[in-house]
């Protein structure tokens, strides 16, 4: 009896704890999976391993249910924020999407929210920012702009258009 006052309590906090985590930012299912086994790992009397696994299941179904954790939210954020602040091309993008557990159907529909030109404005300003560079380093600026996650088409164009700018 006091055992399973215990294991309940025990619970209960764990679920807390994830939900309080999770209310900081959008997280993926992995992300939380993660999570459940480090905090499980940590607690002064870890439950069994099927205890455990119980446990975890419950626990993403609860958050998932109440909205805690939603992959297609986390992945539009992730793209907005990682677009908008570190100018991020959208192949850097989804291969973070991919670290963080997203699907390839999920990251994709999140790409797909931001429109083709404002990837591509994006590049256009991360050009103009190299510019002075680029007549002595062009084949560095490029690589720069292909590790920033922009498609060779987009850092063509980024180019060509400093390169019209400067004629004109």
């Amino acid at each position: 009896m006091e055992q399973d006052l215990k294991e309940k309590k025990a619970q209960t906090a764990g679920l807390a704890r994830l939900q309080k985590w999770c209310g900081v930012r959008d997280r993926t299912e992995q992300e939380a999976r993660s999570k459940i086994k480090e905090i499980v790992s940590k607690m002064n009397e870890p439950p069994s391993a099927s205890t455990a696994q119980d446990w975890e299941e419950s626990w993403v179904e609860s958050l998932l249910a109440e909205g805690y954790i939603n992959d297609a939210r986390c992945a539009e954020s992730y793209t907005r924020v990682h677009l908008e602040h570190k100018r991020w091309g959208p192949l850097k993008i989804k291969a973070g999407l991919r670290a963080r557990g997203v699907s390839s159907t999920v990251a994709e529909a999140a790409l797909r929210t931001v429109p083709t030109g404002q990837w591509q404005d994006a590049a256009d300003d991360l050009a103009r920012r190299r510019a002075v560079e680029l007549e002595a380093n062009r084949d560095r600026v490029i690589r720069w702009l292909l590790q920033r996650g922009f498609p060779q088409p987009m850092v063509w164009t980024a180019l060509d258009g400093l390169e019209s700018d400067g004629e004109s």
